[in-house]
């Protein structure tokens, strides 16, 4: 049984602030009037982004950033069941990434982009959909993607150490695959040989990303032959 729509799919299932509008986004944990889905920007709250977003935005001493900081990683690891949707629009350190992963109810979760390099707290999330985690430059091992079994869609960006993917061939319940490289620059993949223990991939996209096995345009029908309805919109290979 498939669950993402053709829009879904189409247009990648995480839009581009994460679905959520600046009015909706939260920056103090005061904010928080119990929803089960919040999209949290709790740190860079003087950063010209922020600014940008937000006009109207009070300015925030050093100790009153630390403060608002510390409020969400308490709220977090000690408020387990709270939520089911978690986003973050500002930058994610590794100890509030490691935070949001007690949310054991969490049934999708978006890190914009931060500073995290271990992945395995995300193990705590068995719920887990829906999982987006951008510029992932200091990702030093993904094993820990390929226990979370209820995953639809898998969203990685600038995982410049990351080379081989096979371990996600463990996801049979994945629709969408994305897998992008940073703006600037690209990031390497071994090969494209795990796309084919994924038959249940309905949608990938892959950018941004230098492939070290060299295909024949040959090669590469056979291997979207190999995975039903696979769409590769961008690939780009040296």
């Amino acid at each position: 049984m498939t669950v993402l729509s053709e829009v879904q799919l189409g247009k990648k299932y995480f839009k581009e602030i994460g679905g959520f509008p600046p009015s909706k986004i939260i920056h103090e944990l005061n904010e928080y009037n119990g929803e089960n889905q919040v999209c949290v920007a709790c740190t860079q709250l003087n950063g010209e982004e922020v600014k940008v977003l937000f006009p109207d935005l009070k300015s925030y001493s050093e100790r009153d950033k630390k403060r608002i900081l510390k409020e969400w990683i308490d709220f977090l690891t000690t408020n387990t069941k709270a939520l089911k949707a978690l986003h973050f629009n500002s930058r994610v350190s590794q100890a509030l990434f490691d935070a949001a992963c007690y949310q054991e109810n969490l049934e999708e979760l978006r890190f914009k982009w931060g500073v995290y390099s271990d992945l395995s707290a995300l193990e705590k999330l068995s719920n887990l959909k829906f999982l987006y985690i951008g510029q992932g430059s200091s990702v030093q091992d993904i094993a820990v993607l390929g226990e979370l079994k209820s995953l639809i869609v898998l969203h990685v960006e600038a995982f410049k150490k990351i080379e081989d993917y096979s371990t996600l061939t463990t996801l049979e319940n994945l629709e969408q695959l994305v897998i992008t490289g940073p703006i600037l620059g690209v990031t390497p993949l071994k090969d494209l040989e795990f796309l084919r223990e994924m038959p249940n991939l309905r949608s990938i996209l892959i950018s941004n990303v230098t492939i070290k096995k060299k295909y024949t345009p040959e090669e590469l029908v056979n291997l979207r032959v190999a995975v039903p309805n696979f769409i590769i919109h961008t690939l780009l290979s040296t």
